[in-house]
């Protein structure tokens, strides 16, 4: 015995059409048919089926290289700074540097500061530099013409004189200082003056030593 099927109850009636309204059913082959699409445009090349063929390529362009962002590693300020050193040492190493301008700033000016001043201050004669400067002279000639004797050395033990003593030596030679200004053959000639004393002084010396 076959399946026995229901029938289904409609709860609702269906809507009425109208008469106006209908529904026209294009067939799709008829409308490929009836619409004729303008055919396409290909160029020569593309018929030929060689798509670069007019191409024109430089080869200097293709050695040419381009820069690499991926494998470039990011510019940031501790690579501009120094890695390596830490903060305390920057801090360091910039005070030092700011020491050594300032320092440089300051001997600049106390070198030109004293230059000024000897500018300014006279030039004074002193007699008692000059005869400061006699013994050392005769030194000098004894040692480069006569003999040198290594067993015969004196050693003299330098002392820095007092105030008194010192005072009294410079009156001394200011005093000797304007005789010889003041003597008739010194303001003749002076420089035959002075050499003719040096000559003396020597020969005076040299009689002592023999």
């Amino acid at each position: 015995m076959g399946k026995m099927k229901k029938n289904r109850q409609k709860y609702h009636a269906a809507a009425k059409k109208k008469e106006d309204s209908k529904v026209e059913i294009v067939d799709m082959h008829d409308m490929e048919t009836d619409t004729k699409f303008p055919p396409t445009l290909l160029s020569p090349a593309e018929k030929d089926g060689s798509l670069f063929k007019g191409l024109k390529i430089n080869k200097e362009t293709l050695k040419q290289e381009l820069p690499d962002f991926d494998t470039r590693s990011t510019i940031t300020s501790k690579s501009l700074r120094g890695l390596n050193m830490k903060k305390k040492d920057k801090r360091k190493l910039k005070h030092d540097l700011w020491m050594k301008k300032l320092n440089s700033i300051d001997t600049a000016k106390k070198e030109a500061k004293a230059k000024k001043k000897r500018q300014q201050t006279p030039v004074v004669g002193d007699i008692g530099i000059l005869g400061d400067a006699l013994p050392t002279l005769d030194l000098l000639l004894k040692g480069s013409t006569g003999p040198k004797s290594s067993d015969n050395k004196e050693t003299t033990k330098k002392c820095i004189p007092k105030e008194k003593q010192r005072k009294k030596q410079m009156m001394n030679d200011i005093s000797l200082f304007k005789q010889v200004l003041a003597h008739p053959s010194f303001i003749e000639n002076p420089t035959d003056t002075i050499k003719e004393h040096l000559q003396n002084k020597l020969l005076q010396e040299q009689e002592m030593d023999t």
